[in-house]
């Protein structure tokens, strides 16, 4: 079975794993504080120590961006991880010294040697992402990155179990872009309806 973890227990790790916990999939979630400090969010997610939450298969980096150097230092290889890249670069101070014209996925994929780094998850507010919505009406659309396509195959596969539309829209210099604040599909809250 694949272990997941949320590293990161602010409002969008929050977000994320409440999503998680009404789909009835298991997570972990971590933080640089220890187990202790977060709060219950709900059945079949569990607090645990980072060095934990590190041994898992998909990591979802739910940490600032001016974070992302320092989580990366955390494991000396990253090789067989498949990281989910939540950060957005665009709200962070300093953050345009920092990538110089890079992407900031592709700046984390340099910060995480060996793995497959995916952006997803990161186009959303917290409230957005976390709020319920009618299964009757539809699904709520997540878009997804990758210049690993059997990790974005393996993330759209996650996003459908939690009751998602996945969205894939290619590598990161493509389709990623769009997702990348500020540019077109950040902050854009769509549903994909029921057919």
């Amino acid at each position: 079975m694949t272990r997941y973890a949320i590293a990161g227990s602010g409002s969008i790790g929050t977000a994320l794993a409440r999503l998680f916990a009404r789909a009835g999939v298991e997570v972990d979630i971590a933080n640089t504080r220890g187990p202790e400090t977060i709060d219950p969010i709900g059945p079949g997610v569990r607090p645990v120590t980072m060095e934990a939450a590190l041994t898992s298969d998909v990591i979802f980096m739910a940490v600032p961006f001016g974070a992302v150097a320092r989580f990366g230092g955390q494991l000396p290889d990253w090789t067989g991880k498949t990281v989910v890249d939540m950060t957005n670069a665009h709200y962070s101070p300093g953050s345009a010294e920092i990538l110089r014209g890079r992407l900031s996925a592709h700046y984390a994929a340099e910060q995480l040697p060996g793995a497959d780094v995916v952006k997803a998850f990161n186009h959303l507010a917290a409230a957005d992402l976390a709020a319920e919505i009618d299964s009757a009406v539809g699904r709520r659309v997540i878009f997804i990155a990758t210049d690993v396509p059997a990790a974005g195959d393996r993330i759209a596969e996650l996003v459908g179990a939690l009751g998602l539309a996945a969205v894939q829209l290619g590598r990161i210099d493509e389709g990623g872009r769009l997702i990348q604040a500020p540019h077109a599909l950040v902050l854009r809250n769509l549903i994909e309806l029921a057919g």
